[in-house]
């Protein structure tokens, strides 16, 4: 009678648990793709495709919802039917009815567990990889839509788009012409650096391997797809003043890099080998590469500085083969800058200037100082070779060009590199490689340096994502004890409940449950900030549903 039984709850309990999974996960699957086919970045085909990226994801919220709605409508008619009744006059009790609820729940919390740690992260992969395909698609939408489109830190409006067939033998995947083209490139806080204007301009999307070896060596493995953005006739204005070229190419830009930020994209087994080796992940391997070059640009400094001493000069190259030679005194920290003393009582510091075709101009100059460029100083229109090298700007001012007689207020070189550059050893260093040599360096420690800055963005970035691993790794864990005590107290408050609908009865376990998934939610957003005190809120949603089937069972032994 005993396995009658519970066969016949069993199948009650899978075939409702399939059809009410099956509804939910569409309906939630449709919502999660309704705004942006609403806002026109998706087509009919394209949201199908989403919708079905995205069902196995939604599988993790909603199959614990389902498992208990199943549970709750298989028992209720197994006690509106006496067969539970009669289970008790032939000497089984609670407990051994509620095994199908428990063993079935037990099987949804592994399956779970294996969707969440393998399956579903490559299903969120699909659908990195189909935004990858179709970003230049919906960034035209944009501009057809008289939106701008945004690149990097460059935002771009056109008058006319038309997509063009790529020729026969280009890499390119995509590509599509703009007339009328206006761009505003803006730094890292939102302000404008240059804006100009472009006769046309052509967007490309391009496999990583067909790219440059210095944007290959810039994205790395970022991406296998980026864009590039090429602008023909170009008047670009800069402080006022018109700067104009035939051709301005953009730096590539790798596509939906965000996906590479978020540890929820990751297997379980890679999330464990990414908190072994943070660096793995882009964002704490920008923050290495940027310690790095702060930590070379403090040994360049170090470098001219016992140049200066040694009476030799400091030796800058520049990306078009020509080249700068500074001789002075000593060399001085101000803030950012590196002011360079002159030589003697004249007040003069002596400079070097060799062109690309080996002429060289000696000029002096009243003021010579030296700094770290900035993103914000970068020049697009200049030749972007040795990307990972420190660069540095020479400012001069007071600038007189010995045998002419001329007298400049003020110029300035930039894009320039040390001759000895010592950045590119540093930048195959892993974090805590960098962190102890910088640590042990006097130099980088003094006052100035940006080293200890970048030290602490380093460990914070790393801090960060070490505590998104552990937050993803309880979600996924609780998300799968969530199935059993859902499915077990759906099933207990049916049997609690006996004289009530089916759908109150299913209300009564489905608040809660709603309560517990917030609680965990918010569990797993504060392990970021507070640490332990975040997976103790996180698993307490689920403690707390536990405790209350525990006790929702008691009270019903005792009737």
């Amino acid at each position: 009678m005993l396995w009658t039984l519970w066969r016949a709850i069993l199948f009650d309990f899978w075939r409702l648990l399939i059809l009410s999974a099956a509804v939910l996960v569409t309906v939630v699957a449709f919502a999660a793709t309704v705004k942006p086919l609403a806002d026109g970045k998706l087509t009919a085909d394209q949201a199908i495709r989403f919708m079905r990226y995205a069902i196995p994801p939604m599988l993790a919220y909603t199959l614990p919802f389902a498992g208990g709605f199943a549970a709750t409508l298989a028992y209720h008619r197994f006690v509106v039917e006496n067969e539970v009744t009669a289970a008790h006059a032939g000497g089984i009790g609670h407990r051994k009815i509620l095994l199908p609820a428990l063993a079935s729940g037990m099987l949804l919390a592994g399956g779970l567990m294996y969707l969440n740690d393998r399956v579903i992260p490559n299903y969120l992969l699909s659908m990195e990889r189909m935004i990858t395909r179709d970003f230049a698609r919906l960034m035209v939408n944009s501009l057809r839509q008289g939106e701008a489109a945004r690149i990097g830190n460059t935002e771009i409006h056109a008058d006319l788009v038309e997509e063009r067939r790529p020729e026969p033998g280009s890499p390119a995947r995509e590509q599509f012409l703009l007339a009328g083209v206006g761009m505003v490139e803006s730094d890292g806080e939102g302000r404008v650096n240059i804006d100009g204007t472009a006769r046309r301009a052509w967007i490309l999307l391009m496999p990583t391997w067909a790219l440059g070896d210095e944007d290959r060596a810039r994205i790395g493995d970022e991406a296998d797809t980026a864009v590039i953005v090429k602008f023909i006739d170009v008047t670009v204005y800069r402080a006022g003043a018109p700067q104009t070229a035939e051709q301005l190419v953009l730096p590539a830009i790798p596509i939906a890099s965000v996906f590479r930020d978020n540890p929820k994209f990751y297997s379980g087994a890679r999330l464990r080998e990414i908190a072994v080796n943070p660096d793995l992940m882009s964002n704490v391997d920008r923050q290495r590469a940027g310690l790095a070059r702060t930590l070379g640009a403090s040994r360049a400094y170090a470098g001219f500085a016992e140049d200066l001493r040694r009476a030799r000069p400091i030796v800058l190259n520049a990306p078009d083969g020509s080249g700068v030679r500074v001789l002075g005194m000593r060399l001085r920290s101000e803030g950012r800058w590196w002011v360079i003393d002159p030589l003697d009582e004249s007040g003069l510091v002596e400079v070097e200037v060799r062109g690309p075709d080996g002429r060289s101009d000696r000029l002096t100059a009243r003021t010579a100082r030296l700094g770290l460029q900035t993103a914000a100083e970068n020049d697009p229109l200049a030749d972007r070779s040795a990307a990972g090298s420190s660069r540095f700007v020479l400012e001069l001012a007071g600038v007189r060009l010995l045998g002419a007689g001329t007298e400049i207020a003020q110029t300035a070189y930039r894009d320039l590199w040390p001759a000895e550059d010592p950045t590119a050893d540093l930048l195959g260093l892993s974090s805590p490689e960098l962190i102890e040599i910088a640590r042990a360096d006097p130099a980088a420690q003094s006052h100035g340096s940006g080293v200890p800055q970048a030290i602490r963005e380093v460990e914070r970035v790393i801090d960060y994502v070490q505590g998104k691993i552990l937050a993803k790794q309880h979600e996924r864990w609780a998300l799968s004890a969530s199935c059993v005590v859902m499915v077990v107290l759906g099933a207990v408050m049916a049997m609690h409940l006996k004289q009530t609908t089916p759908l109150v009865i299913y209300l009564w376990s489905f608040f809660p449950a709603l309560a517990s998934l917030i609680v965990l939610q918010s569990g797993q957003q504060m392990i970021n900030n507070r640490g332990g005190i975040g997976v103790f809120v996180l698993w307490s949603g689920v403690v707390s549903l536990a405790i209350l089937t525990v006790v929702v069972y008691r009270r019903m032994a005792r009737l």
